[in-house]
């Protein structure tokens, strides 16, 4: 979302892969659209000058940390006002909610948030005979994916929070920077304030849910395929679902258009068959595109597309990269010189892409000012390490 604003997003990653591939590599096709990746081990000093310069040309720090996590790395309130007091420190946590308590530093996912706060039982293979006995929490829990809606509000809100801290900072002055937080919890509750004055029904719950109302519902039609309709309140429903079940999608469709006065219905699309019709550019808010990244990434993924102006939405041109393939490009930025770079290489402060084999990457060019066109003895540098220096950096 910054980066659609014009931000420029440097991504710092762990020297130490925290999650499995699919984590770490496949999903990181649509998190790092946009951003700047390089990876350090801040368990040593050199990286951690990285992180402080990173930090001292920041407008706004954003870490998924603890607090304690966040004293220990340099990167708490305290420790910004000595470094960069006019940073806004934007803090996602877990269980962080309007008051403190000794619960507000406890660490958790997206998975424990649905279970804490009801969620799975929105979700569970209820029993329907169960639930008009029991209520919506009969039966067994389920997750609403693994990184569900949850996850998503959360970076969403605290974009908005970033954003609103920076307008408040201008607004007095601009020399003192806000902390702003959200959580997984905070943002686990919000999605469930439509359903705070009652339960729902249980048509609404469980694997087999249709819908908030048996009228305006999913309705199965012929070919295994559903459609999505809201039929008069007068209409009997089972009737008409009777019917349905017999009709293809089209026809179904014109069945609401030409029986119920005009009433809506829609298809229901797989993912895969909303991606198709997004791939022509004709929608304007939903882009499903092909992207080849400079490290030779190919990646075909949603465009993000969070803010609209005039009816049109902005662009998050830059395509997804390799984690810490911008290491380069983002050392010479924060000003360190091509033998300083090759340096925080060789001590593995800085992590490269390809752990065994960072001098057969791709040469890339710098984000600001270029390379100097020539390294000299000056920056003591061995004298093989110099070839690939100015092969892999010049």
């Amino acid at each position: 979302m910054l980066a659609e604003l014009g931000a420029t997003v440097y991504k710092l990653g762990p020297g130490v892969p925290q999650h499995g591939p699919m984590v770490m590599m496949v999903w990181q096709a649509e998190l790092h659209q946009g951003k700047h990746s390089i990876i350090l081990d801040a368990k040593k000093v050199e990286a951690r000058e990285v992180i402080q310069r990173a930090i001292k040309a920041a407008d706004v720090v954003l870490v998924n940390k603890m607090d304690n996590q966040l004293v220990s790395l340099g990167l708490n309130r305290e420790a910004l006002d000595v470094a960069n007091r006019k940073a806004i420190l934007l803090q996602l946590k877990s269980h962080q909610g309007e008051r403190y308590t000794r619960k507000s530093n406890w660490n958790g996912y997206d998975p424990a948030l649905q279970g804490k706060t009801g969620l799975m039982t929105r979700f569970g293979p209820h029993d329907p005979a169960a639930v008009a006995r029991e209520g919506a929490g009969a039966g067994v829990p389920n997750f609403h994916g693994v990184a569900s809606c949850v996850d998503y509000l959360t970076g969403y809100l605290a974009a908005w929070a970033g954003l609103a801290a920076l307008y408040s900072r201008e607004v007095r002055g601009g020399e003192q920077g806000d902390w702003a937080v959200t959580s997984l919890a905070v943002c686990a509750s919000l999605t469930q304030l439509t359903l705070q004055r009652g339960e729902p029904p249980p048509s609404a719950v469980g694997h087999d849910a249709t819908g908030m109302t048996p009228h305006k519902r999913v309705f199965p039609v012929a070919g295994g395929r559903f459609i999505y309709g809201q039929a008069p309140e007068a209409c009997d429903v089972r009737e008409l679902a009777a019917t349905l079940s017999s009709l293809e999608s089209d026809a179904a469709i014109a069945h609401f258009e030409n029986a119920l006065g005009g009433a809506l219905a829609v298809p229901v699309l797989t993912v895969q068959e909303i991606a198709a019709l997004c791939s022509d550019g004709g929608s304007k808010t939903a882009n499903f595109t092909r992207k080849r990244g400079e490290s030779g990434w190919e990646v075909e993924t949603w465009e993000p597309t969070w803010f609209c102006f005039d009816g049109a939405p902005l662009s998050c041109a830059r395509p997804p990269a390799f984690a810490g393939a911008d290491a380069p490009q983002v050392l010479a930025a924060l000003g360190y010189s091509p033998g300083e770079v090759l340096g925080l290489k060789q001590s593995r402060a800085v992590v490269p892409t390809l752990w065994y084999a960072w001098a057969d990457e791709p040469p890339r060019e710098p984000l600001s000012s270029p390379v100097p066109p020539s390294v000299t003895a000056a920056h003591n540098v061995p004298a093989r390490d110099l070839e690939l220096l100015k092969e892999g950096l010049e």
